[in-house]
């Protein structure tokens, strides 16, 4: 008998909280400049992992097209206001 978590069994007092279903809905849009596409890409729910895996993604980009990454700090009046702000994510 193989051991299953009482959160997947049919009878299960146990339900998923609100927010918590897995996956996303995602839009993509593509755009063209130049000779470069850029893609965006629209989520209905965030992840606490999406800023870092955005900046993994650039970082990559920028290695596999030879060119320095172009990232930049934000300005210090910017970062001030995301402290300071009660957004939560």
């Amino acid at each position: 008998m193989s051991a299953k978590s009482l959160l997947f069994s049919p009878d299960s007092p146990y339900s998923d909280p609100p927010g918590c279903a897995p996956g996303r809905t995602e839009v993509a849009i593509r755009v063209v400049q130049g000779r470069r596409v850029y893609t965006a890409v629209m989520r209905d729910k965030v992840a606490v992992e999406d800023p870092y895996l955005v900046l993994v993604k650039a970082a990559g980009f920028a290695i596999r097209q030879s060119e320095p990454y172009a990232g930049r700090v934000p300005a210090r009046n910017v970062r001030d206001i995301l402290i300071k702000s009660t957004v939560v994510i």
